[in-house]
This record gives C-alpha cells, sequence and structure tokens, in this order.
C-alpha cells in the first residue's frame, strides 16, 4: 500500500510540477495572445490530473488528510469552472453541467465550513484553515451565481471569472509546492499563497472593470 502511495505521490508532484511552470508563463504571458492559451491549456490539464490523484492520496493510510483532500476537490472545480466560463463569450448559453458543478460545491464548501467549526474548540489553527478556504469557495460560488445571472450584458464579467478561478488554482499548486519543498504546514505556509492571490486577482478585476471588452 504505501508503494503505492509513493508512485502516486511521484505522479502528483511530476503533474503539479508541470502546472507550477506553465502557469507561470501563461501569467507573464499577454492575456489572449498563443503563448497564454497554450500554456492556460498545459496548466488547466496538469492541475486536474495532479489534484485528481492527490484526492485518492489523502485517503491512504498514513496519507490521510481531510483538508488536502476537500482542496484537491476545489482545486478540479476551479480549473473545470475557470475554464468553462470562457465558453460564455462565444456561445452566450448557461450549461446544466455549470449549475451542477455550483451546485455541488456549494454544499462541499458549507462542509468545510462546518467541519471547521467542529474543529474551532480542538484544533484552531486547523479550524482557521477550514473557515478561509470554506469561505473563499463560498464567495467564488456567488460570484458564479453573479455571472450566471450577468454574462450576457456584462462583456467583461467572464473574464473576471476566468482570472480569478485559474488564479485561485494556480495559488493552489503553489501551496503545495511549499507544503512539500519546506516540509512543514504552518498557517502562514497555507494562508499566503492564497492572500497573494488574492491581491492579484483584485488588481486584475479592477483593472478589466475599467477596459470595454
Amino acid at each position: 500500500m504505501e508503494q503505492t502511495a509513493l508512485v502516486l505521490i511521484y505522479i502528483h508532484a511530476f503533474f503539479g510540477g508541470i502546472g507550477l511552470l506553465s502557469g507561470l508563463v501563461s501569467i507573464i504571458g499577454k492575456k489572449g495572445r498563443f503563448y497564454h492559451r497554450k500554456a492556460g491549456i498545459v496548466f488547466s490539464t496538469a492541475m486536474f490530473v495532479s489534484a485528481l490523484i492527490a484526492i485518492p492520496i489523502t485517503l491512504l493510510p498514513k496519507h490521510e488528510n481531510l483538508l488536502l483532500h476537500l482542496l484537491s476537490i476545489f482545486t478540479i472545480y476551479l480549473v473545470i469552472s475557470g475554464n468553462r466560463v470562457l465558453r460564455f463569450k462565444k456561445h452566450h448559453t448557461l450549461g446544466v453541467l455549470d449549475i451542477v458543478i455550483t451546485s455541488i460545491m456549494g454544499l462541499v464548501f458549507l462542509g468545510m465550513i462546518s467541519v471547521g467549526i467542529y474543529y474551532h474548540i480542538q484544533e484552531l489553527p486547523k479550524s482557521t484553515l477550514f473557515f478561509f478556504f470554506g469561505g473563499f469557495g463560498i464567495m467564488a460560488n456567488l460570484r458564479d451565481i453573479k455571472l450566471f445571472k450577468t454574462f450576457k450584458l456584462n462583456s467583461t464579467a467572464y473574464l473576471s471569472n476566468h482570472i480569478g478561478k485559474m488564479s485561485g488554482a494556480y495559488g493552489a499548486a503553489v501551496t503545495a509546492f511549499l507544503l512539500a519543498a519546506l516540509n512543514s504546514s504552518t498557517l502562514w505556509i497555507w494562508l499566503t499563497p492564497s492572500i497573494i492571490t488574492l491581491l492579484f486577482v483584485t488588481f486584475w478585476r479592477r483593472k478589466i472593470a475599467k477596459t470595454d471588452i
């Protein structure tokens, strides 16, 4: 069993590394250009595979980690939702899959907050993480709902949502890298990438709001 876990961890780390590099290229590349789009495809694929493999790893004996398990699901949601939102610009249609994904993830995020409440007295640092990421997810959910209502009227809504989701997925990749590289899981290692991601996304959303696309 442990040998299986190690193989899965190596594969997970391999795709995670590809995600980190391709995500950086996508961030640096000018939005909408060839390298940005191609790097984005590689990033999305790598992060999806890496997060998908992390799900069973976090359930194996000696590797159980409920927070990482839920965050792996969160990452998959960010990647899928962040890419599907691009279709709104071309097709102007809301798919059933979009509604299903948002609904299921809303329950997952509420579950994370519930777990945070459970841990509140016993393990305050862990409780804080569940509250933080659960709350972050609820905010993403609410933005999804707003997007569903306004994407036909607001030409920049899809882009703002896309940047937010993909940046969140990249922040998750950076967090996983730091946890492994530093061999530590302190509160600041967990939260710092997400805080920087929020600042980055806020900058771009304000910039997009001023641009008529």
